[in-house]
């Protein structure tokens, strides 16, 4: 059965965004109109009838509130969602109170949140066109007996969008949720490898629907409460333990947490991290116990992967202020231009053991100073050319996206010197060619010669003249060209020196032996390109 739906938002681009959001009709629904504001809303649902109207609060002409308040009036038996603005709980509390279903906070709108709710009120559209029900009931509190209403009453509370007591106590009473009122205690879960979402294509929100699923389940083998899901990715779960007068509280978190793990790693394939707040006796601290799993979640950066993160524990920790790192990612950048492969593997081993020690570090921090990185890299690569040696690979700048924890940036950093110790300072030959490459850039101005070169590096001239041909495919000497006329290109076309100094520059004596060469290598003389 197809359920009828009206869109009604005052802006253009929001009604487009969900009409746009989700497939419809292959859900079950049909979009019978949308409107600009309350008036014209209220006709259309008069002609239409739809089952689910989706309303803005803040509308010209008739108010989102005054269209609920009209068609509630009217005994429309339309469910209401509410789309709002942070600034508009105040509004939501108004448009709970006279009947709407849910809200939705339009910036944080996501296609899953959107499906998963529509789903739910058609189931319970569906049950309430099959039955009666009490009608004093269900004229205070639609469909409360629905999982979806007790799941909203939740959210609710979280969010602060109902405080009066004496209504909170009502709807504990209804809903059976007596568990708020005993000791209480609140974890967020959240997704440690937000690119296992990458699997689901276009479906995210099935991955969500099975942590959700998984959550609860194992929660209900130990604890009374309710999981809800306020964001994409995050899983909140309030409850009171069962009592067990053999364990403590400590080691039955424990055991329900490790249990809840090792479901989702066997079922989804996948690693989570909980923070967990304090225990709270009753009378319900329900805010204080979600606000302490917020404060805990947040340092889920800077643990492993798979942790449990207790608010006891890092209440005294701070992530106000960065750790400075800037001295260790100089000596990174100063090694890399060197070209000093020693000096470039210590700097890195430095800049992880740094980032592995401090606490006080973002996760914007060490994304940027990735990315610096791997262009840094991609310079000394090109420079040497290196581009054959697999140091660097376009997967890397990739991965960098998709870095959630500290931990990913430390083995990134870690998989780079692997790579540089791997291709260079483990393999011989390719170490001579880079130090005869390293040697001719730091020496290009003077009179080379393979001879000299081979001395340095304490080889014979035809070992280094084969090796070096072997591994790069040009001969010594078109390589110190190749560097003298890209010196002398920039040279060029950056200062007024005269061809003849130019030429010294770059290690030629002779200015007409330079502009032969230069023209041979560019295809035109050096005043031309110039």
């Amino acid at each position: 059965m197809m359920l009828k739906i009206l869109i009604v938002d005052d802006e253009a681009l929001v009604r487009i965004g969900i009409k746009s959001i989700i497939p419809w009709e292959e859900l079950g629904f049909e979009l019978v109109g949308e409107a600009e504001n309350g008036k014209k809303a209220l006709e259309m649902a008069r002609t239409h009838s739809p089952d689910i109207i989706l309303t803005d609060i803040k509308m010209p002409v008739m108010t989102g509130i005054e269209l609920i308040k009209q068609l509630k009036h009217e005994n429309h038996p339309a469910k209401f969602i509410v789309l709002s603005a942070y600034d508009d709980l105040a509004y939501v509390k108004e448009a709970m109170k006279h009947g709407a279903e849910d809200y939705i906070l339009k910036l944080e709108l996501e296609p899953e949140q959107l499906m998963k709710m529509m789903e739910e009120l058609r189931v319970a559209v569906l049950s309430s066109q099959k039955r009666d029900l009490n009608r004093s009931i269900s004229q205070a509190y639609p469909l409360i007996h629905t999982a979806l209403h007790k799941e909203k009453f939740i959210k609710d509370l979280l969010l602060g969008v109902i405080q009066n007591k004496e209504e909170i106590q009502r709807q504990l009473h209804v809903l059976n949720a007596s568990f708020l009122e005993k000791n209480l205690s609140c974890f967020i879960v959240e997704v440690d490898d937000l690119s296992i979402y990458d699997k689901y294509g276009e479906s995210p929100h099935l991955l969500d629907y099975s942590i959700l699923n998984i959550v609860e389940e194992v929660l209900s083998s130990y604890a009374e409460g309710q999981v809800v899901s306020l964001y994409p990715k995050q899983f909140i779960a309030i409850f009171s333990l069962k009592k067990n007068e053999r364990v403590d509280r400590g080691e039955r978190i424990t055991e329900l947490t490790n249990n809840m793990r090792t479901s989702l790693r066997k079922y989804l394939s996948t690693s989570v991290c909980i923070g967990i707040s304090d225990d709270h006796q009753a009378d319900m601290p329900i805010k204080q116990a979600f606000k302490e799993a917020k404060e805990a979640i947040r340092y889920k950066f800077i643990f492993p992967r798979g942790s449990n993160i207790h608010y006891r524990e890092i209440k005294q920790m701070s992530l106000q202020e960065n750790e400075d790192i800037s001295a260790e990612m100089k000596k990174v950048e100063s090694a890399l231009l060197d070209g000093e492969v020693k000096s470039i593997h210590d700097a890195l081993q430095l800049l992880a053991q740094k980032m592995s020690q401090s606490n006080n570090l973002t996760k914007e921090l060490l994304t940027g100073l990735c990315y610096s990185i791997y262009y840094l890299f991609q310079t000394f690569v090109e420079k040497y050319q290196l581009t054959g040696k697999n140091i660097i690979h376009k997967e890397m700048y990739n991965e960098i996206t998709h870095m959630n924890l500290k931990v990913d940036f430390i083995e990134w950093i870690n998989h780079l010197k692997r790579r540089i110790t791997e291709q260079l300072i483990d393999n011989n030959e390719n170490m001579r060619v880079f130090i005869t490459k390293q040697f001719i850039n730091k020496h290009y101005k003077e009179d080379l010669s393979l001879e000299k070169v081979a001395e340095h590096l304490q080889l014979s001239t035809a070992y280094l003249s084969n090796l070096y041909k072997k591994e790069t495919g040009q001969n010594f000497i078109e390589y110190i060209t190749e560097v003298r006329i890209s010196q002398a290109k920039f040279l060029l076309k950056t200062t007024d020196l005269r061809i003849a100094e130019i030429a010294r520059e770059v290690g030629y004596s002779d200015e007409y032996y330079f502009s032969k060469v230069f023209k041979k290598n560019v295809g035109e003389p050096p005043l031309k390109y110039r």
